[in-house]
């Protein structure tokens, strides 16, 4: 097979193939950089009866298992432990649980942008650390309206300056997700345990309201979390910015071959992972009363394992905020009933890892049974084959 002489070839690593004109055109047109209209300039995938090749339809139960096994497993696990559990179908428990996900939500949204660029993010719960005794220390203030701006302000910069931080590290530094965001989690960890150990209590009233209060029948911190899922939502899906995440994601090169600023895109994720820990570190320290510096310890995990529970890869590309959001909630759960059963709290652990690894496990069952129905291995987001021209 040969290609034609108007098509040319751009050549970068791939997992197979190589990115052809006619792949980095289809890239450019779904990241909105040109217009469809210039399809014509390049040739297409053609069949051998000259017809465009079409994508194959995902079988029928993968597509099940893809689509709506996350609602599947949290309707098994509710009535699991509804018919096992004395009290927890009840509705205080059942907003117990809800405003126990709300700040675990958040940080899981912003664990999702990073997740979905090919990245990691270890420091979110040294960072909410962070953002939350800054924010401690102003709420112990008079009420005045600078005051009350600061408490407010104060945790969202500093859990932006934190992501900002690893992101710059992460992009321009090229230095591996892994290795930065480990050694910011220690690096905050230790700075807020040194600035200030001891837990602050008695915070201003006015303060309480945001994490303590409802709004009708709904708590506070659930509508927050509920806009922080709509707004991300809308980010991930109706705009540029968004396409370009799960681009880079999918395939770095083919998205640094189609003009994106990788690094400028891995720059904003890492930041916007960093407000949201600022501001679920405003919503648990308001929520807890109190501010301290052990806040958020271990929630680097529990986020991790949202993202992957609601379906998210780890090797990027793929993850909505809606299946996110209900990990986070199987996550809280299954917690949830295991105290209320009394369950020693290292069995505790070693069920939610097991949890963990059985949503990676399911994860790739998928995507193998996918790619044994294509002529390849399987192919990451935004990864293309080799497209085949007729001969003229």
């Amino acid at each position: 097979m040969s290609h034609d002489a108007s098509a040319p070839v751009w050549t970068c690593p791939k997992a197979a193939g190589e990115l052809t004109g006619s792949d980095l055109l289809t890239l450019r047109r779904e990241m909105g950089i040109i217009k469809s209209a210039t399809e014509s300039k390049v040739g297409t995938a053609r069949a051998p009866g000259g017809q465009p090749k079409r994508a194959l339809p995902r079988s029928g139960s993968s597509a099940i298992l893809r689509d709506y096994g996350i609602y599947i497993m949290l309707v098994l696990i509710t009535l699991a432990f509804s018919f096992t559990t004395k009290g927890f179908a009840t509705i205080n428990n059942l907003i117990l649980i809800l405003l126990q996900v709300s700040v675990m939500g958040i940080l899981s949204v912003g664990m999702l942008f990073v997740i979905l660029s090919k990245g990691i993010d270890l420091s979110v719960g040294s960072a909410l650390a962070i953002a939350g005794m800054f924010s401690g220390l102003l709420a112990k203030l008079g009420p005045t309206p600078i005051n009350i701006a600061l408490a407010l302000a104060v945790p969202l910069l500093l859990g932006l300056a934190c992501g900002f931080l690893n992101g710059y590290l992460v992009s321009w530094g090229g230095l591996p997700p892994l290795i930065v965001t480990l050694g910011t989690m220690y690096a905050f960890r230790g700075f807020i345990v040194w600035y200030h150990v001891n837990p602050i209590y008695q915070l201003q009233p006015w303060y309480r309201v945001l994490g303590q209060e409802k709004v009708g029948p709904f708590p506070i911190p659930v509508i927050i979390l509920l806009c922080v899922a709509g707004v991300s939502s809308l980010l991930l899906n109706r705009t540029r910015f968004g396409r370009y995440v799960y681009a880079v994601g999918g395939n770095e090169d083919a998205a640094r071959a189609a003009g994106i600023n990788v690094n400028l895109v891995k720059l904003c994720v890492y930041s916007i992972s960093g407000f949201f820990c600022g501001l679920a570190g405003l919503v648990f320290t308001s929520r807890l009363g109190a501010a301290q510096s052990i806040s958020g310890a271990g929630f680097e995990m529990v986020a991790i394992a949202s993202v992957v529970v609601g379906g998210a890869s780890l090797f990027g590309g793929r993850g909505t905020v809606g299946k996110t959001i209900v990990g986070a909630l199987i996550m809280q759960i299954v917690q949830s009933g295991l105290v209320m059963l009394d369950v020693p709290s290292p069995i505790q652990q070693t069920i939610l890892g097991f949890i963990i690894i059985l949503a990676v496990w399911v994860d790739l069952f998928i995507q193998r049974k996918e790619g044994s129905k294509r002529s390849g291995p399987i192919q990451g987001l935004f990864t293309f084959t080799r497209p085949k021209h007729r001969k003229s």
